[in-house]
Formats: structure tokens, sequence, C-alpha cells
């Protein structure tokens, strides 16, 4: 599993394809949110099994001829309790109720015992980074916009790169962007490219925005000594019985 007890921005769908990147013969669980489940398939074709319930998800993989498998999130699923975990942790703590996942009664501030838990701090131990390449030069004027549960960091990374970004949407996480707040932003800064996130873009946001909004790719760069642990971690999973 990659999980988190932190709602969204701790890079768990991007650490899950990093994963299935180096390892294919790992299935990928995922629940129908509407844009990571999207991302994930358009990247793994054949490989992503969607459920509500990641054990029916596994099913599906298994049945399908997988003898392991990696799911985007389900750490604080009873059910998954055996299974290897790796836990992303943000550098500051939970400030809000709802900044603890999931809703519901499994909200919890530590996971349960599990067979093997590994904690990954982003600030420390993985390097997210938007891709130069999917980005306009520096000192563009653009409009950004998403729907992820922490859209302040989408906002301040494009600055760090260099872009001014003149209008900030941020929707509710997984939700699709409000067409009248669109319209209203289009008309304030006519001409301006639009950039969303890749997720934002899996959800099909891209097709109300004006020609050529982009969608910003972002990579993990784990160093050598997380990368070896990460890759053990999979590698051990054919062991599994």
């Amino acid at each position: 599993m990659v999980g988190s007890l932190r709602s969204g921005g701790t890079c768990k769908t991007d650490l899950v394809a990093w994963v299935a990147h180096r390892h294919p013969s790992l299935a990928i669980l995922a629940h129908p949110t509407g844009d990571e489940d999207i991302f994930l398939q358009q990247r793994f074709p054949g490989r992503v099994f969607v459920h509500r319930d990641f054990l029916v998800a596994w099913e599906m993989a298994r049945q399908a001829g997988f003898a392991a498998g990696v799911s985007d999130g389900g750490l604080q699923d009873p059910a998954l309790d055996h299974c290897p975990a790796i836990c992303l942790d943000l550098p500051r703590p939970p400030i809000r109720f709802r900044d603890l996942l999931p809703t519901g009664r499994y909200r919890e501030l530590s996971p349960t015992p599990r067979t093997s838990l590994h904690r990954i701090r982003l600030d420390r131990d993985l390097d997210p980074r938007i891709r130069q390449d999917s980005l306009p030069p520096p000192g563009t004027r653009v409009v950004a916009a998403t729907s992820i549960a922490r859209p302040q960091a989408f906002f301040a990374d494009l600055e760090r790169h260099g872009l001014v970004v003149v209008e900030r949407l941020g929707f509710a996480d997984h939700a699709r962007f409000c067409r009248k707040t669109v319209d209203w932003a289009m008309s304030r800064h006519p001409g301006i490219p639009w950039l969303v996130t890749a997720k934002d873009a899996a959800r099909g946001e891209l097709e109300i925005l004006p020609t050529g909004s982009v969608a910003v790719e972002r990579r993990l760069d784990p160093g050598p000594e997380m990368e070896r642990m990460l890759d053990e971690l999979a590698g051990s999973l054919s062991t599994l019985t």
C-alpha cells in the first residue's frame, strides 16, 4: 500500500506510478475518484483495477493473472492491515480535523500495526518536482486552476519556476471545475494560458479551458537509498502468499 494519514497533496499517486513503472508485473489498485484512477489508467492500460473496496479490486486483478499489486491508498483500511505499507508524511502536522484521512470512523493520527510500515517524509526523503518541459517560459503570465486538497502548493510551485500567476482558482478536491467561475476568469484574463495539474487533465478539465491550456506534469526523484528501499519492498511482494 502507498497511503497517507493526510488529505491530499502527499504524492501518493505519483509514487504509485513510479513504483508501477519500475515493476511492470504489479497490478495497480485504485478507488473510483474520477481523476487519480483515470490518471493511472491512461499511463498503465490493462493494469489498473478500480473499486471502492480494495479487496474487490484485488480479486479482479488476481483473476486477470496478477500475483501482487500496489494500491493508491488504503492505509487506514483494517482489511489491509496485513499488507506491507508506505506512509507518506507532510513536514507539518495537521491543522484541521479535515486534514486527516479518511472521513468516518477510520480517522486516526497513527496507522495501526501491520506487517511492515515504512514512513516517507516529502521534504526529506522524496523530491517531487514539476517537469520544466511541461511549463511555459519563466515570466509568462498564467491562470492556475486545480481541484486538489492543497491548491496553494501547486500555485507556489508555479511561482518558484518563475511564472506570474495572475489568477488562482482552487476548487474542492476531486471536484469538476465550476464553469461559471472559469468563464468569469477567462473574461478577466483573455488570451492568458491556463495551467492545471495532470490529475485535473485526467478528469477532462482542459476541454472547458482556452486553447493552449496545458497540464503540468510532475516527477519524483527518490535518492539512491530511498530508491533501493522502494525496489526491495516491491520486489518482496513476489514472495508473499
